[in-house]
């Protein structure tokens, strides 16, 4: 009885052993947490490898999801014309082959969609900045990366849109079929979609586990939204079919797995709390604006608390 009731204890995930988060950096699979308590942004970035938009992007706001502790949260504004968002990003020293990144957002109750946000990475002697490739399929013995983003599916879906993954590594399948030779992010949604609502705190948490051998495609990603898996993409679940560049659920063949890496010392080292709207600020078509829903044009904001980069599961706060 004691085993079981322990078992279930760990398995709820870190988060269920600090109330209100308080001291889960010190639990010994956490590699990095962020509550944004610091009395500015210029000393919050000290704690993050590379910041973007410190002036005219980022600040901190007197708002915190439930069952915060804290008094404070960081708030990143867009603004046509001035910027196209801002970011924080933190490179690891020592790399995972699993990892966990949680934390909390909220949407102003006028966003627009989003073209990028929160990702993790994996990239072989990185610079002490962000990268991506967009366009390139990723080399497997250098970096693959995977981001968790709302998607709009063409002004199908509300604002900021559902949540999917979008993913780039060395298996990749382009946009332009079989042949394809322009590859960009890979979408993984759930069979069910899985709304974004605005003015609303949402808890998220997706990982990434790397595959154990260069010729093994044992890898998977997944992804959680308050405290529910979503979506989970490993050998053998879910079964689908590609279209293109997208794995769509339902009837076909169960899912592959990833072959992430072809070389064992790629680890995953890199987490980017990334606010991007360059193309949703342009108005391209697949970020165009909705007549028959509330949306700002001219900018957008979004609040983020309680990050917590972990190598297991992390969950929601307790």
């Amino acid at each position: 009885m004691l085993i079981t009731l322990l078992s279930a204890y760990f398995d709820a995930g870190i988060a269920v052993r600090f109330p209100g988060d308080q001291g889960i950096g010190n639990d010994p699979n956490v590699l990095f947490s962020e509550q944004f308590e610091e009395s500015s942004v210029a000393d919050l970035a000290k704690n993050w490898t590379e910041a973007k938009g410190l002036t005219d992007v980022l600040s901190l706001a007197p708002d915190c999801p439930p069952g915060s502790r804290g008094k404070t949260s960081l708030r990143m504004t867009a603004t046509r014309g001035k910027n196209t968002g801002g970011h924080l990003w933190k490179l690891f020293k020592q790399g995972v082959d699993q990892m966990h990144a949680r934390f909390y957002v909220k949407f102003s109750p006028d966003h627009p969609y989003i073209h990028h946000f929160v990702k993790i990475g994996a990239w072989k002697n990185s610079p002490n900045w962000p990268q991506g490739e967009a366009g390139k399929r990723h080399d497997g013995a250098k970096s693959f990366q995977t981001g968790i983003e709302p998607m709009s599916g063409y002004g199908k879906f509300d604002p900021p849109g559902v949540w999917n993954l979008y993913t780039y590594w060395c298996d990749m399948k382009s946009w332009q079929g079989p042949q394809g030779t322009s590859f960009y992010g890979n979408s993984f949604a759930p069979s069910q979609p899985a709304s974004t609502p605005r003015n609303e705190w949402i808890c998220v948490e997706f990982m990434v586990k790397a595959n154990s051998a260069p010729d093994k495609a044992d890898g998977e990603q997944a992804f959680w939204i308050n405290g529910k898996l979503i979506g989970r993409w490993a050998p053998g679940t879910p079964t689908g079919k590609w279209i293109k560049d997208r794995f769509v659920m339902g009837d076909g063949e169960p899912f592959e797995g990833f072959r992430w890496r072809t070389d064992m010392s790629l680890k995953i080292n890199t987490f980017w709390l990334l606010y991007y709207l360059e193309s949703v600020f342009q108005e391209s078509s697949q970020y165009q604006p909705r007549k028959d829903i509330p949306y700002n044009r001219d900018s957008a904001t979004v609040w983020f608390d309680h990050v917590v980069v972990a190598k297991t599961y992390i969950g929601p706060i307790a």
